[in-house]
């Protein structure tokens, strides 16, 4: 009998909480302003606290005072409690869990490689089939919010092939990799997607100085 593996999200989910259990909360990312700590208080308002939804710093004006009284009632508890509130997941009728793949799917393994690529000597993974397919499918969804510039791009994998066509380019690039490295690349990861740039030089200068990510 054939097995199926676990949809993405939730294998994301669980082995990114394995690894925030294992490295511990002093453990690098790939993010500067990010140690494993404030990524686990970033996924876990994310889920409990939509209206937060903090990034690298906290926010400014009437959220402050929440974000802040938010962050402290957090940061009470244990790193095994936090990490254990993670590997639950939002509350059962939480909209963040109801859409877990179209949500998180891709949150999650972003955020898994910036832990463990912020490690040295680390090592690209190598997911299942299903899974790369799943992150293409997702990628395709994403991709011309994620890829913002006057260059026409195509994101070449095993999968397929993506293209974020703009009005009046200036040339085209062919982005290849694997779904994962794709999707590294797309949200700006570029000090650790292993990707192949192909493009003549000025579509590529151009390209550098196009924003990705949200």
């Amino acid at each position: 009998m054939s097995t199926h593996p676990l949809p993405l999200a939730r294998a994301e989910r669980a082995a990114l909480a394995d690894d925030l259990v294992s490295f511990g909360p002093d453990a690098p990312t790939v993010i500067d302003e990010w140690d494993a700590n404030a990524l686990l208080e970033h996924l876990i308002l994310r889920e409990s606290r939509q209206d937060l939804m903090i990034g690298p710093s906290l926010p400014i004006g009437p959220l402050a005072d929440r974000s802040y009284a938010s962050l402290k009632k957090l940061q009470a508890r244990t790193w095994a409690d936090r990490v254990e509130m993670f590997r639950s997941g939002p509350p059962r009728l939480s909209p963040m869990r109801l859409a877990d793949s179209l949500v998180n799917t891709v949150e999650y393994l972003v955020h898994h490689e910036d832990l463990l690529r912020g490690r040295p000597g680390w090592q690209p993974r190598e997911l299942a089939p299903e899974h790369d397919r799943e992150l293409f499918s997702q990628l395709r969804r994403m991709a011309r919010a994620l890829v913002r510039t006057d260059v026409d791009v195509t994101l070449v994998s095993g999968q397929g092939g993506i293209r974020v066509g703009t009005k009046d380019p200036i040339g085209s690039v062919r982005v290849h990799g694997s779904p994962t490295e794709l999707i590294l690349w797309a949200y700006g990861r570029d000090r650790v997607a292993k990707v192949r740039l192909e493009g003549d030089p000025e579509a590529l200068l151009v390209l550098r100085r196009g924003q990705r990510g949200f």
